[in-house]
């Protein structure tokens, strides 16, 4: 009896072989994605048309506050002051903020707060931010107008953000982008590039080489 009970109780006693574990575990999607994730570029360019153009890491944004302003409010108090307080002041075009003119009055009334507080117009860092593509060459360029502007006419947008927008050769880009900079009162011109024109950061840099 004792042998057949230690016969039927063996099979309980043994122990399920488990799958192998690889001794390196592979490398998690997001990990992957986080390498292999573009690099996205800043160029500003300022009143003299000098360009910069570097990587927007932790280390090239701009240090302390940043307030961002998408509308011409201007009698928006609070907004104003606390724009007057920052460190760096981002303007972005709105259906309020569609022209030069309109930039430079928001920054106009920015000074009176700045002043009004105690603080210099050198004290903060005026930027606008402005959405580019940068075209091959000038009939590049062209076509490029035409197939925003046709999509716009399908949008059923009361404003054209496309007005607002930097078309061009890079050449072009930079010029237009000093002369804005001289129109609206902002210490720079943040280029925003769109789609592939961020395979030409090469040649906004180039420009500036040759133009020094």
């Amino acid at each position: 009896m004792t042998q057949l009970l230690a016969r039927t109780r063996a099979p309980h006693t043994r122990t399920v072989a488990r799958p192998h574990r690889p001794a390196v575990l592979p490398a998690r999607p997001d990990a992957v994605a986080a390498e292999a994730a573009p690099v996205v570029w800043r160029v500003a360019v300022d009143r003299a048309g000098r360009t910069t153009v570097e990587p927007t890491s932790s280390a090239t944004r701009p240090q302390g506050v940043e307030v961002v302003v998408t509308s011409a409010a201007l009698d928006d108090v609070a907004l104003l002051r606390s724009a007057a307080a920052a460190d760096t002041v981002r303007i972005r075009h709105s259906p309020t903020l569609a022209t030069p003119t309109a930039v430079d009055a928001l920054v106009a009334v920015l000074e009176g707060h700045l002043l009004a507080t105690g603080r210099r117009r050198g004290d903060v860092r005026v930027l606008l931010e402005v959405e580019t593509v940068v075209a091959d060459d000038e009939l590049d360029a062209a076509r490029r107008r035409a197939n925003l502007s046709y999509a716009e006419a399908f949008s059923g947008l009361a404003w054209r953000p496309s007005s607002t927008w930097l078309v061009g050769t890079a050449e072009q880009v930079r010029a237009d982008a000093a002369a804005l900079v001289a129109a609206t009162g902002v210490d720079e011109v943040v280029l925003a590039l769109v789609g592939r024109s961020r395979e030409h950061v090469g040649r906004l840099g180039a420009a500036v080489a040759t133009a020094a």
